[in-house]
């Protein structure tokens, strides 16, 4: 997992919010179980239209 500063987390009533940049060969489902979440929050949350398309580099927002 990327490594994530103090900085980068946004505390929040619903939780932390953290960045994460997805690399080649992540899938939302192996995201989904390493925080989870749901494959439906992961795209709910980042505005993901078809969840069997992410990009290597892509910014996502992960809420904990």
């Amino acid at each position: 997992m990327e490594q994530v500063n103090d900085k980068d987390l946004e505390q929040v009533s619903g939780g932390t919010r953290i960045p994460y940049r997805v690399k080649r060969g992540d899938t939302l489902s192996e995201l989904a179980k390493k925080f989870h979440c749901t494959v439906e929050q992961l795209c709910q949350w980042n505005g993901i239209k078809d969840p069997n398309v992410i990009d290597v580099d892509q910014l996502l927002t992960i809420w904990i």
